[in-house]
């Protein structure tokens, strides 16, 4: 209702908008018609699409809007855009609610514009940077409110202006098709006329600038030894490189092959296991002559001593032939050295032939490339040279071509109705844009909501059974939040909490509520009733405790023995809801005294209910909790008990809930609608879950009168009706 009421005040604040429309006919430019733009030439053929394109371009050329507010005198009439922008919402609701301002009186008279304002190319008076802002701004609002549309099938187009003012629409269209005739004009006229003028320069440069290459080409080529003329046998240097190539490759084969074979005959011991030694065919010879004279030695040796002649004699010659046999040897490795040395010196005259030739073949590349790149800017030259005097012939046959092709073919008359704003259509589409984003805002707000509000969510996010529906209570939030600061923190009677409602109103739908989560209970394990039994919740409240004392109350209520049992050793509340002493409990069993009857308390208003309350605030108690003596405690109590409630902290919180979890028969979670998370809960599951222990459902806590889920609003009501038109008397007798 808000936004469609100031939609619809805006609306009827806007000023009406009238619409001038003058026509304009562009038609292409005759056949072989040259136009110049931006130094290039285009040659318009008649029907050339991209000119009739460029035109409609030029039509909302933002230097056109420009041009036109300077012709129109903009710069010095301040109302031309406020009229035009209208009235802000704002200044709309401050109009509305303030004090009426006075009207100003306008004159009704506007300038004229005359063909001697045209823009022209010199003498345009200088603004002043304030009226150059302005010129701007004002260029952007006919930018803005300027429409150009061509007519299918013809050569006319459309210029439309919308502005509140009837009189100054007319004036900006005919202003802007008259400035764009006059731009076309002037650019044809001048574009022509200079690129003529530039043809004849470049061609004079470009011819003495050939006659300039040719020269430098000749003495470049007498100068660096070239020939004048192209040869097929200018490649003699690449073939003789490779020669040359070749042969370097080829010898230093050969003195790497010949200085492998000298270093293995140096560093060799045995002169004879040298290849080249006992290849050599005067060794071999002298060799087998050894051999001989030893054979004849050792059969003379057979007879005779050594002193013989005969035997002296051979041995004379078997010495001088080993002689000869070393010398021999000698000489093969002074050989091999001297064909070393050889290959050295070899292989050295021909890297320096090679590097010499090599050198000359890169100086005259060099000078091939300077006389290629000198006969290529030539080519380029007369190349460009050809192209200019095409275009300068091109310029003489259409030089009498030149005709007027855009004219006006209607002008804008003032519009004598306004053709909008359409405030109805507005209005409507504010209200429905309104309505749309306040329910998409509400659907958003749910989607975001992680909160589980109803046995739905439980059974499709949590897959986990929902035990009971506690209803929402406003006095038992008001003292949850008292436990976190307020003025009833520390109060030993709590009567602002829900914790005793089975007993102090047994008719009320929470006691109700609760009573069916005693039945849940009592069937949420088949065979026999569960026996003890955790009450945990993910974070702190969430009613936890009051469900833990409700529970116990309710199955007291049945005539079962049942022990509630306050393991929430960091913030004990029991024995505030039971108005208990808290001297003695389950940390004095845990830190060693065993006197179990002692720290059993008996509840004066339900007798067969039992309460074990915390006891002294102990510094560690996850390891009381996790200790033998904890499941000592329980295994001792189960005997004499029917049932036994466990209080204990936040699971997510602390880990005493984790622990005791181990050590019941199962666990009951306890979440608030519409405050605890699905995240949260899916947590508490996989931790319990992961500690092995037994889930029997979720309690919601908390649930809103106006929920779905039984019908708490209806079922309120019909449940109070119900007790009070069937068992209690009326008002009067009861007196």
């Amino acid at each position: 209702i808000i936004i469609t009421t100031a939609a619809a005040l805006y609306m009827f604040r806007i000023p009406s908008i009238y619409l001038a429309e003058a026509t304009l006919v562009i038609e292409n430019r005759n056949p072989s018609l040259v136009q110049s733009q931006s130094d290039k030439v285009t040659i318009n053929l008649g029907d050339d699409p991209t000119y009739w394109n460029t035109q409609l371009k030029l039509l909302q050329n933002p230097e056109l809007m420009r041009q036109v507010a300077r012709e129109m005198g903009l710069q010095n009439n301040p109302e031309f855009a406020r009229d035009q922008a209208g009235p802000g919402l704002l200044s709309t609701v401050r109009d509305i609610f303030g004090k009426p301002k006075t009207a100003v009186a306008k004159p009704n008279t506007l300038p004229v514009v005359t063909d001697g304002n045209l823009p022209a190319a010199d003498g345009q008076p200088k603004l002043t940077p304030e009226q150059e802002q302005r010129i701007e701004a004002y260029a952007g609002v006919i930018a803005g409110g300027l429409g150009v549309e061509p007519i299918e099938g013809t050569n006319l187009v459309t210029i439309k202006f919308s502005h509140t003012n009837p009189e100054m629409a007319m004036r900006v269209a005919n202003t802007v098709a008259t400035v764009f005739i006059a731009n076309d004009k002037k650019q044809t006229s001048s574009g022509s006329e200079k690129r003529r003028e530039d043809l004849a320069k470049s061609i004079a440069a470009l011819q003495e600038s050939i006659a300039e290459l040719e020269n430098k080409r000749i003495v470049y080529q007498q100068s660096h030894n070239l020939p004048l003329r192209e040869e097929k046998g200018q490649d003699l240097k690449a073939s003789r490189l490779q020669q040359l190539s070749q042969q370097v490759l080829s010898a230093e084969n050969d003195r790497k092959s010949l200085q492998a074979a000298y270093e293995a005959a140096r560093s060799s011991k045995d002169v004879y296991s040298i290849p080249e030694v006992q290849s050599d065919k005067a060794v071999q010879d002298l060799q087998r002559r050894i051999a001989d004279l030893d054979e004849k030695r050792s059969q003379l040796l057979v007879k005779y001593t050594e002193d013989w002649p005969e035997v002296r004699q051979i041995t004379e010659q078997l010495n001088k032939v080993k002689q000869s046999r070393d010398a021999a040897a000698k000489a093969v490795v002074g050989g091999l050295k001297s064909r070393y040395d050889a290959a050295v010196t070899k292989e050295r005259q021909l890297q320096q032939a090679y590097a010499a030739e090599n050198a000359d073949a890169n100086r005259q590349g060099i000078d091939e490339t300077g006389l290629s790149s000198l006969e290529q800017e030539l080519a380029t030259n007369r190349t460009l040279y050809n192209t200019l005097i095409q275009e300068q012939r091109t310029f003489q046959l259409a030089s009498n071509n030149d005709t007027e092709n855009i004219r006006v073919a209607t002008r804008a008359q003032t519009p004598t109705a306004p053709i909008g704003p359409n405030r109805a259509r507005n209005i409507i589409i504010a209200l429905l844009v309104s309505l749309l984003a306040g329910v998409g805002l509400a659907f958003l707000l749910d989607y975001i909501d992680d909160s589980l509000k109803n046995t739905d969510d439980i059974t499709r996010y949590i897959n986990l059974p929902t035990l009971a529906l506690i209803p929402y209570v406003r006095g038992e939030r008001a003292f949850l939040r008292s436990r976190n600061g307020g003025r009833s923190a520390n109060r030993a009677e709590p009567d602002t909490s829900t914790a005793l409602t089975l007993l102090e109103d047994v008719r009320s739908p929470v006691a109700e509520a609760y009573r069916h989560l005693r039945t849940s209970l009592l069937f949420s394990s088949a065979g026999r009733p569960p026996k003890t039994i955790l009450i945990t919740s993910g974070q702190p409240m969430e009613g936890k405790t009051t469900t833990a004392v409700n529970t116990a109350l309710s199955l007291a209520q049945t005539g079962a023995q049942v022990l509630i049992i306050d393991c929430d050793l960091r913030r004990p509340r029991i024995h505030h809801y039971l108005e208990l002493e808290n001297l003695y409990g389950v940390t004095n069993y845990l830190s060693g005294e065993r006197d179990l009857p002692s720290l059993i308390q008996t509840y004066d208003r339900l007798p067969n209910l039992k309460v074990i309350a915390c006891g002294p605030i102990a510094p560690n108690p996850a390891e009381l909790l996790g200790s033998n003596e904890m499941r000592q405690l329980l295994d001792s109590l189960k005997d004499d008990f029917t049932h036994i409630i466990i209080d204990s902290p936040p699971i997510l919180s602390f880990t005493d809930a984790a622990v005791i979890s181990t050590l019941v028969d199962g666990v009951m979670i306890v979440a608030l609608s519409g405050k605890s998370s699905r995240a949260l809960v899916r947590r508490v599951k996989a931790r319990l879950t992961d500690m092995g222990a037994r889930i029997y459902g979720i309690v919601l806590n908390g649930m809103k009168p106006d929920s779905l889920d039984y019908g708490y609003g209806y079922y309120t009501d019909r449940y109070s009706r119900y007790y009070r038109s069937e068992e209690e008397p009326p008002a009067e007798k009861a007196v």
